[in-house]
């Protein structure tokens, strides 16, 4: 399979292409959290920390989830989400384990599971009108269920009727359930609310987030994982062998980071700032033809070209040359390729005039010739 994210890094260099396809923001997060990060690597400290995570993160960590986790017991730091997620699923899979995941989905899910005996078993979001459905009736056996939301790419986030229907299951198959939230502040109407905070979900629950797009700094790689105690215990025996500790400065500055956001009420302003970035995505890709659906979270919106079945690597080229906007081809997000013809995903997780260049470049008299 293509790296799409080569080739569609390439395509935007070598068209000079407003480039949507990379999931990462190019901003580098808010000021006081820099000056937090200089004190920090200026202060110390510089060596080894306690695995779990320094205390001051832990006990920000304990009062940004609203006192649900015990700080001492219940609270690691990893080195970024995906560090939190391998250390749970290996904790908590045996050999031959079936593991559900969403499809399309985030492409390291399938490799985190087999590194970790596991076998990946995906279970479709489908499109329904303006929105994506998971279709939970299609389920396999399993002992794990991977839950991503809000959902990169597609944006889906259960509403309470999903969420019920996510516990229900869980419960009558005995699911060890783990998520991956680390989109939790970035939604756009109703607010994200964890599967764990429903009754009877928290004992059977591993929730993983990070950093990275909580406070818009991916390359610090400072993630955390929320469990039970009995399941923390093992958690921390697997990240004591694989990073020991995430970056020592990099914890104490997120500790202020998080406390800053909160009383400066700065989640809802970021949220406000990715709501307009994401309009002016969603108004250009329906001008032109395009077909997006409308994401309730996350920084993604997935939209299907006007030719059905494209192949979309040929759409996304098209759409390069003709406008000079890039996304990314949906084939790495799919266990079978083909199944992202005609789809691409655009990330609007970049500075104002970037996502509004990209709007004249996509709306405006850049176009050329006919888009379908």
């Amino acid at each position: 399979m293509r790296d799409v994210y080569t080739v569609t890094d390439e395509l935007a260099r070598r068209l000079d292409a407003v480039n949507l396809g990379r999931g990462a923001p190019d901003f580098g997060g808010p000021p006081p959290l820099h000056a937090a990060a200089a004190d920090a690597v200026r202060d110390g400290p510089h060596q080894y920390v306690p695995s779990q995570g320094v205390e001051r993160l832990r006990a920000a960590l304990a009062a940004h989830y609203g006192g649900a986790y015990d700080a001492d017991s219940e609270i690691t730091v990893t080195a970024g989400a995906t560090e939190a997620l391998f250390c749970a699923l290996a904790a908590v899979v045996a050999p031959g384990d079936g593991v559900l995941t969403l499809e399309p989905g985030y492409d390291a899910y399938p490799a985190l599971i087999a590194r970790s005996g596991g076998r990946p078993l995906p279970i479709p979001l489908r499109r329904s009108g303006g929105r994506y459905v998971l279709d939970l009736a299609s389920a396999p056996p399993a002992r794990v269920l991977l839950l991503n939301a809000p959902h990169n790419p597609t944006g889906w986030m259960p509403d309470a009727g999903e969420l019920a229907e996510i516990a229900g299951l869980a419960d009558r198959r005995n699911l060890i359930v783990i998520t991956d939230e680390v989109y939790e502040q970035l939604w756009y109407g109703e607010p994200h609310r964890s599967v764990a905070a429903l009754p009877g979900m928290r004992e059977r629950t591993i929730v993983c987030s990070s950093a990275s797009k909580t406070l818009s700094v991916c390359g610090w790689r400072v993630g955390w994982a929320l469990a039970p105690a009995r399941w923390t215990a093992a958690l921390r025996e697997v990240h004591r062998f694989v990073t020991f500790c995430a970056p020592a400065p990099l914890q104490a500055a997120v500790a202020h980071g998080l406390r800053w956001a909160a009383r400066t009420g700065w989640f809802a302003t970021q949220r406000a700032e990715y709501a307009a970035r994401r309009d002016l995505l969603l108004d250009a890709l329906r001008r032109i033809g395009w077909d997006p659906a409308e994401p309730a979270g996350a920084f993604f919106v997935l939209a299907r070209t006007p030719v059905a079945g494209e192949d979309p690597f040929e759409a996304n080229d098209r759409l390069a040359r003709s406008c000079g906007v890039a996304g990314l081809p949906m084939t790495t997000f799919h266990t079978r390729p083909e199944r992202a013809a005609g789809m691409l995903r655009f990330a609007f997780c970049k500075e104002l005039p970037v996502m509004a260049d990209a709007h004249r470049r996509l709306t405006g008299p850049l176009v050329k010739g006919d888009l379908s």
